[in-house]
């Protein structure tokens, strides 16, 4: 049994801050199948200076962004030596580092992807060789760029449901289809419930769905949002934050859009559930401690919903983004075309020795 010990950095679309995973990958001599071990977690907090500038980076300047992303990735390294000062580590007890970035653009249809924060400071500044720019490859290669984790559904999660289904700042569904792993963005759901709690009541977040649990829905909104056109489209396919600008945020003028959208989203989640015939939901990401939206979802669907240790809820990205890092390293398939679009599997992301 090989054992290769990683770190995973994973900062996502809600914007709040970044999650870090230190993880053991267990393979097996005799036929290479991994499994892992979550040896500690970690979170770091987005100052409000940092989280507004990312907010508002998709409409920076080119010398402005650059020293975005430097200054980012100056936060990620100080947060990874954080963690191994707490934890008495050395940077030569780990064997890599794997770090998402911050999306900024994500327009696959234009072969335009940006996460910022990967520059190879990271590398120099930890001591920890890493890998980074997971998406690039493959929308070169005509794919989504996304999603990235249901490779490690498939290796590291199977068996536990039929499908994973994430809510983060989107919602992405993963499942075994035939013999291939298939994966979709289902819809928008943190990133606009945050936008509507901050626009509406201060707050950065709906702690619980207790301001969503208040409301009323709004039935000529709802049905609008259920109409959109993406919903139509079969996948592979992907939404980002400019998606979101253009085609949802313009509808939601009524005082009952919060409950609506929650609702809205239940109902994307499951009809996507139902239509895959998956009698078994593994939820992970910040949404699965929003009570109100879990319990929408359970009421409309008629399988069972499944939410593991707090752990795997709040890092499983964290951990995804490791084992890519690891797959990479070894020049194996972390990217695969079934769930992106791409012309073919890849192994994404750039290397870079400290």
């Amino acid at each position: 049994m090989k054992k290769l010990r990683w770190i995973g950095l994973m900062s996502g679309t809600s914007l709040d801050g970044l999650d870090v995973a230190d993880v053991t990958f267990l393979v097996n001599d005799k036929d290479e199948t991994v499994s892992f071990q979550l040896n500690g977690t970690a979170y770091y907090d987005y100052s409000e200076q940092m989280r507004k500038a990312l907010k508002e980076a998709v409409h920076a300047g080119g010398e402005e962004l650059a020293l975005l992303s430097l200054e980012l990735c100056e936060f990620y390294a100080l947060s990874v030596r954080d963690y191994l000062k707490k934890f008495q580590l050395l940077a030569s007890d780990f064997d890599g580092l794997a770090s998402h970035g911050q999306t900024i653009f994500h327009q696959p249809d234009k072969r335009l992807t940006l996460q910022i924060g990967n520059l190879p400071h990271l590398a120099i500044d930890t001591g920890i060789t890493t890998v980074t720019d997971f998406r690039s490859r493959d929308v070169a290669l005509g794919g989504n760029g996304a999603p990235l984790v249901p490779i490690a559904d498939r290796d590291l999660f199977f068996g536990a449901a039929e499908g994973f289904l994430n809510l983060g700042g989107f919602s992405n569904l993963s499942s075994i289809q035939g013999n291939e792993m298939k994966s979709y963005d289902v819809c928008p759901v943190n990133i606009v419930i945050n936008h509507l709690v901050m626009q509406q009541f201060g707050l950065p977040f709906d702690k619980n769905g207790d301001k969503g649990r208040e409301g009323t829905v709004d039935r000529r909104l709802l049905d609008i949002l259920n109409n959109l056109d993406y919903y139509e489209q079969d996948g592979p396919k992907s939404l980002g934050w400019e998606w979101v600008q253009r085609n949802i945020i313009p509808l939601l003028k009524s005082k009952y859009a919060l409950t609506t959208y929650y609702h809205h989203c239940a109902e994307q989640i499951t009809f996507n559930l139902h239509r895959n015939g998956i009698d078994a939901v593994f939820i992970t990401g910040g949404g699965a401690h929003n009570d109100f939206l879990i319990q929408l979802i359970e009421e409309k669907y008629r399988g069972q919903v499944i939410l593991p240790k707090t752990e795997i809820v709040d890092y499983k990205e964290a951990i995804a983004f490791a084992y890519l890092g690891f797959l990479r390293v070894l020049g194996k398939t972390n990217v695969l075309s079934t769930v992106t679009g791409a012309k073919a599997d890849s192994s994404s992301g750039i290397i870079t020795r400290p």
